[in-house]
């Protein structure tokens, strides 16, 4: 199975004129024949996050659906179909967290089977999934040969969750870990959420099913570890999109000396941001 080198990968990072923009609405790459990134461009929608596209034998699952509703603006669907075109699979639809540039795109798949589209809310989250115990429950969703673990990480927002895909390697961290801003809501959360997520990463390594990557939903830093402002249609120097398990363990452990009082805590390829009242 030939693969993609994902910290090597040019992503479209807009432009100073968008008029002028010659970068389609978004850009797909392949990490393999059944695994997809899709990042959707700075000139359809600033945040320009990540979409996540893992294929299994029975299910297409398409992890969150972008910032933008408009299908001629960004035809998020169109793309989904045309990257499991001669498969016979299931379309499933979920979302790392409630917020809108996550879940616009929800829009282009309203003509799915009943129950193909994960809500939002952490109790209707739970209740997808059927998690008992949120958020320290978790459950596993099979695509047919690719077993996806769901783990909820509140923090965030309340309803956030991050997924691992066994097979690759690869954890879906959404906003929680990402190079950029990581925004905290809810401090007593994001710490527990962070601990538990590394408690996860070593019983899984343990297993023999390390993580490889950990991919998230933006980029918002530089190269030299600088954040792009917020709103910025243009990230000329972006840092490659995927972090480690090493940042996530820096993280638990910057966490655990912050204590409970919220702070901001700079770092090489993250800055925990908490807002008011976290």
């Amino acid at each position: 199975m030939e693969t993609t080198d994902l910290s090597t990968v040019r992503w479209i990072h807009g432009a100073l004129d968008c008029d002028r923009s010659t970068d389609p609405p978004l850009q797909v790459v392949a990490a393999d024949e059944d695994t997809f990134v899709i990042r959707q461009s700075k000139c359809v929608d600033f945040e320009a996050p990540f979409v996540y596209l893992l294929l299994g034998t029975e299910t297409a699952l398409l992890h969150d659906t972008g910032a933008t509703a408009d299908a001629d603006l960004f035809p998020i669907r169109r793309t989904v179909e045309d990257l499991i075109a001669g498969r016979s699979l299931r379309i499933v639809v979920t979302h790392s967290h409630g917020h809108g540039d996550h879940w616009a795109g929800d829009a282009q798949f309203t003509d799915v089977p009943p129950g193909s589209v994960a809500p939002i809310g952490d109790a209707e989250v739970a209740a997808f999934f059927e998690i008992e115990d949120w958020p320290t429950g978790d459950s596993t969703m099979d695509l047919g040969d690719r077993p996806i673990d769901v783990i909820p990480t509140p923090g965030h927002l309340g309803d956030h969750i991050v997924l691992f895909d066994r097979t690759r390697g690869f954890l879906l961290s959404g906003d929680v870990l990402l190079p950029g801003r990581l925004t905290v809501r809810d401090w007593s959360a994001f710490r527990e959420s962070m601990s538990r997520l590394a408690r996860f990463a070593r019983e899984t390594a343990a297993r023999g099913r390390p993580i490889r990557h950990i991919l998230g939903g933006h980029i918002e830093m530089s190269t030299t570890g600088e954040l792009y402002e917020l709103g910025t249609i243009y990230q000329p120097d972006e840092a490659p999109l995927p972090l480690t398990v090493a940042d996530l363990f820096a993280l638990e452990a910057m966490l655990d000396e912050a204590g409970e009082g919220p702070r901001s805590i700079p770092a090489n390829r993250f800055v925990v941001e908490p807002m008011d009242g976290a």
